[in-house]
């Protein structure tokens, strides 16, 4: 069978919509742990921002030499004014679901209105992911500014992230992630599911 010959089935596309979505979630845990490394590095120089009980907790979480993202998202509630904890406990619970009881709830049994809902979820969360992990990015590109003159000196890796840092200011401002162009937020779906 050649390549352009795959007939793709709907648990073939829904198999990778399950790991588009696991991705997405690593990419979220990627971001979190960078801020975390960063403010743990450097804690001293953000004592207005990080509390001594974030401190002494990330000190714990590194001996672990392995953060789960429930630990990371309990660090960074620590910094609430930094954070929006709402967001952060849907999205762990959704994370949650995808890896621990997604083959549960979403396909068993197996019928066409559950895969429905399984697309539906993957899709959902692969969004959120893309709104956190442009915050978290926002957030890096915030505390790299402690550092320089000014916006302009920042390397070039961080000042790439400067329409991040816009999305992470409105969006705590606001007190919830904003939407990104082009991407609907599935406030409804994802509420729906906060309530089950």
């Amino acid at each position: 069978m050649k390549p352009n010959e795959i007939v793709l089935t709907r648990e073939d596309i829904l198999c990778s919509k399950i790991g588009a979505a696991l991705i997405s979630a690593q990419r979220v845990e990627f971001a979190t742990e960078k801020i975390i490394g960063f403010l743990t590095e450097n804690g001293n120089d953000f004592k207005g921002i990080i509390t001594d009980e974030f401190m002494n907790a990330s000190e714990q979480a590194k001996k672990k030499n392995y953060l789960m993202l429930g630990d990371i998202f309990r660090l960074l509630k620590l910094n609430s004014k930094l954070v929006i904890d709402d967001e952060l406990t849907k999205y762990k619970d959704m994370r949650n679901t995808l890896v621990h009881d997604f083959y549960k709830i979403y396909l068993q049994p197996k019928s066409d209105e559950k895969m429905q809902n399984a697309m539906m979820f993957c899709y959902a969360f692969g969004r959120f992911s893309n709104r956190l992990e442009k915050f978290f990015n926002g957030f890096l590109y915030f505390l790299s500014l402690r550092y320089v003159k000014d916006m302009y000196h920042l390397p070039d890796s961080i000042q790439k992230l400067r329409n991040d840092f816009e999305y992470f200011w409105v969006s705590l401002q606001y007190e919830k992630l904003q939407e990104i162009e082009g991407q609907s937020i599935d406030d409804n779906f994802i509420n729906s599911l906060s309530k089950k």
